[in-house]
């Protein structure tokens, strides 16, 4: 049963289409985390993974991943 309460648990890390309307929970401890400093400020700390699949070297990997947080840091900054 699908409530609100229980959700349902995902078997298999991957990528999810997501349609509109749906609820998407975060699993326990995943989710992000609020700090207040006595400066006023405010930082959010939560965990990501990103996951790449297929036969790609090394070097094309790290490249994707300096795009990823290039992008991220641009995105929240």
């Amino acid at each position: 049963m699908n409530t609100e309460e229980n959700g349902t648990f995902v078997l298999e890390s991957g990528l999810a289409v997501v349609h509109q309307g749906e609820k998407i929970v975060a699993a326990e401890g995943s989710q992000a985390v609020l700090a207040a400093h006595s400066a006023g400020q405010a930082h959010y700390h939560f965990p990501i993974e990103v996951v790449m699949v297929g036969d790609v070297g090394e070097e094309i990997k790290c490249e994707i991943e300096a795009r990823i947080w290039d992008k991220l840091n641009s995105a929240l900054s």
